[in-house]
C-alpha cells in the first residue's frame, strides 16, 4: 500500500512539475469561444491524397471505402515521375463534389502586397467544411459545379483556419490549390493567409482535429504529426503562404493587428518573413531570446489577437495601425460574429461567423462597394 502511495505521489508532483515548467508557454492554443477540444474517438473515413517525399521515392496515401470499411491505399513513385501524380479527391456519399487536380511544378512564397481589384470574395473559418465552401464559391459564381474558375479577374482571400473541428480539411486544401492555377490562368487569384489553426497543425498542435484523421493515420501509418510537414506536398504549400497581406487598401490577417504591434518596427513585409521560418516549429520561438518573434506567436499576434471584437480597443489605435501598414481596413476571422460586420466606423470588418449555420456569411467587395453575402447567392450592401 505505502508503495503505491508513493507512486501516486511521485507521479502527482512530475505532473505539477510539468505545468509549471510549460504551461504558461504562449505556443500552446489559447481558449476559443467556440473551441471543444476533441474527444479521441470516431472512426477513419474516406479521406486524401497526402503526398510525402522520402528521398528518391513518393508516397501517396489515401482511405477509400469499401464494403469492409475504409481501408488505406498506399502507392509509391519515383521522384522524377512527380509530374505525373493526379489528385484525385473523392466523397463516398457525395460522388458529384469529386475532383482532380495536379501538382504545381513549383512552389514558391506568396507576395504581401497586391494591387487593388475590382472585386473579390473574403472568407474564414471554414474549419473543414467542404459542403459550405463549395456553396458559397458556387452561390457567387467563384467556380461552377466542375470546378471550374468563372470569377474572371478577381480574387478569393482566405482568411485562415480552413484546419480542425470539419471532416474534409484535406479536400479544402486541394481545392484551394487547384482554384490558384485556375485563377491566374483567368487574371484572378486566390490567396490563403495563414490562421492560428494552420500553424497549430503545421507544428504539432492537434487538440481540435477531427477524430477521423487519427483513426486514419493508423490506416496510414503515418503520424498525424507528418501530414503537413516540409516533407510533404501540402505542408510544403502551406508553407509559402503568409500570415497578413494586403491588396490595395484592405489588409488580410486572421487574428488582427493589435495595438502593441504598432510599436514594432516592422512592415507587413517584415511580420511575414520573420514569422514563416517558424511555421513548422513554432514551440521553438519561446526558446528563443528574441520578445518582439514571440510576441507575433503570442495571443496578441496576428494569429491569435481577439481585441477588434472583444475588447473595444480605441478606434484610434485601429487608424494608427492603418496609417502605420498604408490601409483603410483590416478583414479579420478567428472570433465569432453573428455575421460579416463593420466596426470601428468601418476600418474593420470581421468576417468569422459559424459556417455549420445556413445563415454563415463573408465579405464581397465590388467595385468600391462592400457586401456581405451569405449561402445562397444574396448580397446586402454594408
Amino acid at each position: 500500500m505505502r508503495m503505491k502511495q508513493s507512486f501516486l505521489f511521485y507521479a502527482i508532483l512530475l505532473m505539477q512539475c510539468f505545468l509549471t515548467c510549460f504551461g504558461n508557454q504562449q505556443l500552446l492554443a489559447q481558449p476559443e469561444e467556440h473551441d471543444v477540444p476533441t474527444v479521441m474517438a470516431g472512426k477513419a473515413d474516406v479521406d486524401g491524397p497526402h503526398i510525402f517525399y522520402r528521398k528518391h521515392q513518393i508516397y501517396i496515401k489515401k482511405v477509400v471505402k469499401n464494403d469492409t470499411g475504409a481501408v488505406a491505399i498506399i502507392d509509391s513513385i519515383e521522384a522524377k515521375r512527380r509530374a505525373d501524380i493526379v489528385i484525385e479527391c473523392q466523397f463516398a456519399k457525395t460522388p458529384h463534389w469529386n475532383f482532380r487536380t495536379r501538382l504545381k511544378p513549383k512552389l514558391r512564397n506568396e507576395n504581401t502586397e497586391y494591387p487593388k481589384v475590382e472585386k473579390l470574395i473574403a472568407i474564414s473559418d471554414i474549419e473543414g467544411n467542404f459542403e459550405a465552401f463549395r456553396r458559397f464559391l458556387l452561390s457567387h459564381k467563384v467556380i461552377d459545379d466542375k470546378y471550374n474558375w468563372i470569377f474572371g479577374k478577381g480574387h478569393l482571400v482566405c482568411v485562415g483556419d480552413f484546419f480542425d473541428r470539419g471532416a474534409n480539411v484535406t479536400e479544402c486544401l486541394w481545392l484551394i490549390y487547384d482554384l490558384e492555377e485556375k485563377a491566374k490562368a483567368a487574371g484572378g487569384y486566390v490567396h490563403f493567409i495563414l490562421g492560428n489553426h494552420e500553424i497549430m497543425n503545421m507544428s504539432n498542435d492537434y487538440r481540435y482535429v477531427s477524430p477521423k484523421y487519427m483513426r486514419n493515420a493508423d490506416l496510414y501509418q503515418e503520424p498525424y504529426g507528418n501530414w503537413f510537414k516540409s516533407s510533404t506536398e501540402l505542408g510544403r504549400w502551406l508553407g509559402t503562404k503568409n500570415v497578413v497581406e494586403k491588396i490595395g487598401d484592405m489588409i488580410f490577417v486572421h487574428g488582427g493587428l493589435a495595438p502593441d504591434l504598432n510599436r514594432l518596427d516592422k512592415t507587413l513585409i517584415d511580420i511575414n518573413n520573420a514569422m514563416r521560418p517558424f511555421y513548422f516549429i513554432q514551440e521553438d520561438v519561446f526558446r528563443l531570446d528574441d520578445e518582439e518573434l514571440q510576441f507575433l506567436f503570442d495571443a496578441n499576434g496576428p494569429l491569435w489577437n481577439r481585441s477588434y471584437v472583444m475588447a473595444n480597443i480605441p478606434e484610434s489605435d485601429v487608424a494608427e495601425s492603418l496609417r502605420k501598414f498604408g490601409g483603410k481596413r483590416i478583414i479579420v476571422g478567428h472570433t465569432l460574429v453573428n455575421h460579416a460586420k463593420m466596426l470601428y466606423g468601418g476600418k474593420v470588418i470581421a468576417i468569422d461567423t459559424r459556417h455549420v449555420d445556413p445563415n454563415s456569411t463573408a465579405l464581397f467587395f465590388e467595385d468600391g462597394k462592400l457586401y456581405r453575402i451569405d449561402q445562397t447567392g444574396k448580397r446586402a450592401e454594408m
